[in-house]
């Protein structure tokens, strides 16, 4: 029996390599249209008018089959970023706001209290807007910590799935995936129902790690 022969059906006709499968069901996409609107507009002094232009369209993208869905290969790590930028920012904007609203009464007033005054005034305005911004920065870096984990442990075995996935077959009559005998220096096989593809890559590339 060949190598690559499936070993569920024992036939190598339907039997191709899953990258090759996956590079199949996957396409690229990208164009353009040019197209002529007309309307009406309005000119100051003169009234209605017409207007007619060109205007050219760009698109792009991909496209992919539901088996190509489900063989994808493991993705390359990215370290991706906390959320909640944009709600930090307009925290800060809203504690600067009304240190400028205090701040120019504190170096204007000559009362003794004026001090204690701005202080009050301050705490009121930006009082709770600079608590939950401590609170939001906090939030972000124990984010931020976690994902950097996430990403340094993803790191350390995504080459593995890399491997596992290449070495990986794939029949069509069967609809199942396989690692043939002896592949990857292993020295047995693997195989699994095409939904259950990832799981079959995750045994596979522990067994590369040495832990299964």
């Amino acid at each position: 029996m060949s190598r690559i022969d499936c070993p569920q059906c024992g036939t190598l006709d339907q039997v191709s390599s899953v990258p090759s499968v996956y590079e199949s069901q996957t396409s690229t996409y990208s164009g353009q249209s040019t197209g002529f609107s007309s309307g009406v507009g309005y000119a100051r002094g003169v009234g209605p008018v017409s207007t007619f232009g060109r205007s050219t369209v760009y698109t792009s993208g991909s496209t992919s089959s539901r088996l190509a869905d489900q063989i994808a290969p493991p993705p390359v790590p990215r370290l991706a970023r906390p959320g909640g930028g944009c709600g930090l920012a307009i925290l800060v904007a809203f504690v600067l706001g009304a240190a400028v609203i205090v701040l120019p009464a504190l170096l204007t007033s000559n009362e003794p209290d004026a001090l204690r005054s701005s202080l009050l005034v301050f705490g009121l305005l930006g009082g709770p807007f600079l608590i939950a911004t401590v609170a939001l920065t906090l939030k972000r870096a124990k984010e931020r910590r976690r994902l950097r984990r996430e990403f340094q442990e993803y790191s350390v075995v995504q080459p593995s799935l890399a491997t596992a996935w290449s070495a990986t077959y794939l029949c069509r009559r069967c609809h199942v995936a396989f690692l043939p005998e002896g592949a990857l220096g292993l020295g047995g096989s693997a195989m699994a129902p095409v939904p259950a593809f990832r799981t079959l890559v995750e045994t596979v590339a522990r067994r590369l790690r040495g832990e299964a």
